[in-house]
């Protein structure tokens, strides 16, 4: 850990921050254990408290797990608008950047983030760690440094946060995120994590998969499924991992339509070249919110949008249009790397 830096970066955090100022902490839309356990670290390091720096997402938590570790812990998430945002001091957020909220953010004050592929110098306090397999790695180098108490609950949390958005420590792991992940474990209570591992499923999802799978064919390594309407967002996510499992399958690209909006999940195994956050921005950041990690990713993409770019919503046409696009772009970057192989090659 790199702790002149870390020291560094708390000095002029604490520095931004006066004790009189309202701080709201923004989440990504549909939180997941990575953000809302780096919202209540950075509440630690501040020194604050859920009245004087509340935490914040513009949509709720949908995915079973999720939904367990904040009843569990007591993570409170309150709705954001613009106009609420924009009343506060300061606005800082964790697990995620500027560019993902568009014309919804007022402003930022403070980032904190492990993402890559984002435009720097948008908020005057800025800590992107992109090499780091997860925010709460950070936020618990942070904690460590200023010899901060880390309490069961939150140090369960961090943990929960960094075995998440690692896959248990198989993705994308430094020995920053080891030294976190060794920090917390004997803090951490076990009993807590293994309930949010095993969460209920709702019945929908064995009717909606009963459904998909009459029509789920693999072509060129890759599934594409459009659900149509659902009701909630992690039954797209579910059934997006359910599909990476089948024998034969390297991609898969899953969507259903959520209130307003169309949601696609993506996921790959991860091998060579591909990289399912860059692959959404390519098809869909024109028209919504896209991004992710190599292996998996996400887009969402207002309806009314998606009509004006297809000319149409309704569900075949969605999928097959899917198909073609995920298709095009998934060879043209396996050509991509074979053609970059051979240049090593020769």
């Amino acid at each position: 850990m790199d702790q002149a830096l870390t020291k560094q970066k708390i000095k002029e955090l604490r520095a931004m921050v006066s004790e009189g100022d309202r701080v709201a902490i923004l989440l990504q839309d549909d939180p997941d254990p990575d953000a809302m356990s780096s919202a209540m670290a950075l509440r630690t390091l501040l020194g604050r408290n859920k009245q004087t720096t509340p935490i914040f997402s513009f949509t709720p938590v949908t995915r079973p797990e999720n939904r367990t570790m904040v009843h569990l812990l007591e993570i409170e998430i309150a709705p954001a608008t613009t106009e609420d945002l924009a009343s506060f001091d300061k606005i800082a957020m964790v697990d995620v950047q500027p560019a993902f909220f568009g014309e919804r953010l007022p402003r930022a004050d403070i980032v904190i983030d492990h993402h890559p592929g984002y435009e720097s110098g948008r908020a005057p306090f800025e800590d992107v760690r992109t090499r780091y397999g997860a925010t709460a790695t950070i936020m618990t180098e942070y904690l460590m440094t200023a010899d901060e108490r880390i309490s069961e609950r939150l140090a369960t949390a961090l943990l929960y946060g960094i075995r998440s958005d690692t896959l248990m420590l198989s993705r994308r792991v430094t020995e920053d995120d080891l030294q976190a992940f060794t920090h917390l474990t004997p803090l951490a209570n076990y009993s807590l994590m293994r309930q949010i591992d095993r969460p209920e499923l709702p019945l929908s999802f064995a009717q909606i998969l009963a459904r998909a799978m009459k029509r789920m064919v693999v072509e060129d390594k890759l599934i594409v499924l459009n659900l149509g309407r659902v009701e909630r967002d992690d039954l797209i996510v579910q059934m997006a991992d359910f599909c990476l499992q089948f024998e034969g399958v390297d991609w898969v690209a899953v969507a259903g339509k959520l209130g307003k909006n169309l949601v696609i999940s993506v996921r790959n195994h991860g091998m060579g070249r591909a990289n399912a956050g860059e692959l959404v921005k390519t098809l869909f950041g024109d028209i919504g919110s896209a991004g992710g990690h190599r292996n998996m990713s996400k887009a969402v993409i207002p309806l009314r949008a998606w009509r004006r770019r297809e000319q149409t919503t309704r569900d075949p046409k969605i999928e097959s249009r899917l198909r073609d696009l995920f298709a095009a772009q998934i060879t043209s970057e396996g050509d991509e790397g074979r053609t970059a192989n051979g240049r090593n090659g020769s």
